[in-house]
Parts: C-alpha cells; sequence; structure tokens
C-alpha cells in the first residue's frame, strides 16, 4: 500500500501523463477536464484500495473497476500505466487508428478495463451484476465504480440502485465525481440533485468528501456499511491541477496548444 506522499506524487505523475497523451493524441480533441477531475479518486483505489496483480489483470480473483463516465477514459488508462498495467508503448497508442484504447473505454478485463464506457448510465447496473455474482458465489471481491454528475441524470443509474440496495450488496462501492458540470453546461442548469440525500433513500451507505482529499478519500472507503452498497459523494474541480483548466468546461473536449501543455506541465512540476 503507497503512503500518502507516494500518492500525491503518483497523482501528480498521473496529471502529467494525461496531459502529454493528450498533446500527443492524433485527435481534434480530447476530454480533458472529466479526467483531470478524478485522478485522486483513481490514484487511490489503485494505490491504496484495491485488490490486483498489475501482471495479472486477466485473473477473475481481484477487484474490479467500471468507469461508468467512459468519456474520462485517459485518467483510467494513465493510472493503470503508473502502477504497471499498460506499458509506455500501449498508452502512447491512445485514440490512434486500431488502438485497444481509444477515448471512450472498450471492455479488456485482461489489460484491467472492465466495463466499455460509451453510453452513461449503465456502469451501475452492470457492476450490480457483478456484485451479485459474487456474493452467491463467495467470493471476496469488490466492485468500484466512477459516475459523473452529469451522468446521474439517467434513470437507469437508480433502478440499479434500488436494485444494488434491495439485494444488500456490500460488494459494491459507486463514487460520483461531482465536478459540477456535464458536456456543455452547469449540471445545476440540467437538473440540480441532491446526491447525498438521493443515495441515502435509495438505501446506500452515503460518505462525502473533497475528491482531492487523499486522506478523506482513504477513510471514506474504509467506513464500515452495514451490509448496504456504498456511495462515496466526492465533490471535485473539472480541470483539477491545471489553473486555466479548472471550472472551465471548455477544456470538456478540447485539443491542447504546444504552449498549453508546456503552462500545464510547468503547473504540475
Amino acid at each position: 500500500m503507497s503512503s500518502h506522499e507516494e500518492l500525491k506524487s503518483a497523482a501528480r505523475q498521473i496529471r502529467r501523463s494525461i496531459v502529454d497523451v493528450a498533446f500527443n493524441a492524433p485527435v481534434d480533441g480530447v476530454h480533458l477536464g472529466s479526467a483531470l477531475s478524478m485522478v485522486e479518486i483513481a490514484t487511490v483505489l489503485y494505490g491504496a484500495v484495491m485488490r490486483y496483480t498489475p501482471h495479472n489483470m486477466a485473473t477473475q480473483e481481484r477487484d474490479r473497476f467500471l468507469l461508468s463516465k467512459g468519456h474520462a477514459a485517459l485518467a483510467l488508462y494513465t493510472t493503470l500505466h503508473h502502477y504497471g498495467v499498460l506499458s509506455a508503448e500501449q498508452l502512447a497508442t491512445f485514440d490512434h487508428s486500431g488502438s485497444l484504447f481509444p477515448a471512450l473505454t472498450p471492455m479488456n478485463p485482461a489489460l484491467g478495463i472492465d466495463f466499455a464506457g460509451g453510453s452513461l448510465g449503465l456502469g451501475v447496473g452492470f457492476a450490480s451484476g457483478i456484485a451479485w455474482h459474487q456474493r452467491l458465489k463467495q467470493q471476496p471481491w469488490h466492485s468500484y465504480v466512477v459516475l459523473g454528475d452529469g451522468e446521474c441524470n439517467e434513470g437507469s443509474i437508480w433502478e440499479s440502485a434500488l436494485f444494488a440496495a434491495h439485494h444488500g450488496l456490500a460488494n459494491l462501492t459507486v463514487i460520483v465525481d461531482v465536478n459540477g458540470f456535464q458536456s456543455d453546461i452547469a449540471c445545476e442548469h440540467t437538473l440540480k440533485m441532491n446526491f447525498p440525500a438521493l443515495w441515502q433513500a435509495s438505501g446506500w451507505h452515503v460518505e462525502t468528501c473533497d475528491g482531492h482529499d487523499i486522506t478523506a478519500l482513504q477513510q471514506a472507503f474504509a467506513a464500515p456499511t452495514h451490509g448496504k452498497p456504498k456511495a462515496v459523494i466526492a465533490t471535485t474541480v473539472k480541470g483539477k491541477g491545471i489553473s486555466f483548466m479548472e471550472h472551465n468546461n471548455a477544456f470538456h473536449r478540447a485539443k491542447l496548444s504546444a504552449a498549453q501543455r508546456l503552462a500545464a506541465l510547468e503547473e504540475l512540476a
């Protein structure tokens, strides 16, 4: 398990990788803001919480990570690279033609990608099925799902939440990345949602925290649930770590210039 300082260093390095890989991608834009907002969430999970063997992700005997907000794929790919699952050569193919690592996550469990994240709103239902199966088989593994706050407009999430609570799937944790924005507008202008109240009313144990506070995230993941599935409501900043991207929805999907890349890397030095 990584120390607090090691996790902080890992998050900084992962952000630098996001910037570099995005700059070198042969496309007209990459989902930067939503990837940057979830870096600490992914770092704490892979660096301190989840049980897995980097060179044997094909095994069924490991925890699962499902990126329901699949457009933040670059956060997952760079985290998998940092923790030794993906090679630098594999990561460098991001969004190239024919790559195994496109802009939206394809399902490839052998490479640690447990969910195809194209259509929003499906991750909780998929993970509920995995968690239910693992409980029936008396397997000890846990599933973690990262949702976007805008994604929670999808009704399928709440159907799945009720299902998971009804079956007492305590081997399931959902993390809602509350960065305040969806693709083209602030979330509150589309639909105001009281996430702690909604998940609690659905029968889940709820923890709230700063999604960039490593200690707070660790405490939230460790908190007992008393037989319920857990929802971690993590308040984050879209574009976190790079001043000109923070709270700037122009970087929901954008192509970095050489000057922007340099400025971003200087801030993350």
